[in-house]
């Protein structure tokens, strides 16, 4: 995963509240990730060597809670802003879930000055694959509490025989949603994503989804303002 940093004077820019960690592996319940001050991130849990069930809450600063249950195999990608505390439950462990993060300090930087440091909104390219994917279900891979740009390349490893088809929902905050019936693998770009989802029909050997994610929280017009000058 990785971060980068726009400003309008990169040598008068100020270090960057940036952070990626590298992927940890999560074999028992525990809290995985925690600040005490407010972040905004996407956090990673791929669970495709996954054999056991899990539960993951994130907490944010608001006391909202973020909920996901996986089932072996699974994954799920959360981005979003306040973050404070994430926990992972284990049933009939030891699990094999990967977690990895790409966070940034949530700060009021004053951009209306040429030369302060302005960073552009998180951005973080990651990626995840998910297998035994239930059959005619809204499968929710990714969530997002803010408005994100961004693109998703899907692949699917078909296992059986004939053909398959894969239909993705982007729900979006305040536009109508995308719908697209994916039959090879597929690049699809949209503004404004809050959530997307995955219908598999049935078949006997249902594809494994690999899911290449790259995610930019909307970026706020005054500062593309300056970045204009």
């Amino acid at each position: 995963m990785s971060l980068k940093v726009l400003t309008s004077n990169p040598k008068a820019c100020c270090p960057t509240p940036l952070e990626c960690g590298e992927s940890l592996l999560i074999r028992e319940s525990g809290i995985v990730w925690e600040s005490h001050i407010p972040i905004k991130g996407t956090f990673v849990f791929d669970g495709f060597g996954n054999p056991a069930p899990v539960t993951i809450r994130i907490y944010l600063f608001d006391g909202r809670i973020v909920t996901r249950i996986l089932e072996p195999a699974q994954s799920f990608v959360f981005t979003g802003d306040n973050v404070r505390e994430i926990e992972v439950f284990v049933s009939n462990g030891p699990s094999s879930l990967v977690f990895g993060y790409c966070t940034q300090t949530l700060t009021n930087v004053n951009c209306k000055n040429k030369n302060s440091c302005c960073p552009e909104s998180l951005l973080c390219t990651t990626f995840s694959s998910t297998g035994d994917i239930p059959a005619n279900e809204d499968y929710l891979l990714w969530q997002s509490t803010v408005p994100v740009n961004g693109s998703f390349e899907f692949t699917p490893f078909f296992f059986g025989t004939g053909q398959f088809e894969v239909k993705l929902t982007i729900k979006r905050f305040n536009k109508p949603d995308v719908i697209e019936t994916i039959t090879q693998s597929t690049v699809i770009r949209s503004s404004d994503m809050k959530a997307l989802f995955i219908n598999i029909p049935p078949q006997a050997d249902p594809p494994v989804l690999n899911v290449r994610y790259c995610l930019q929280d909307q970026v706020n017009e005054k500062l593309n303002t300056v970045f204009k000058h």
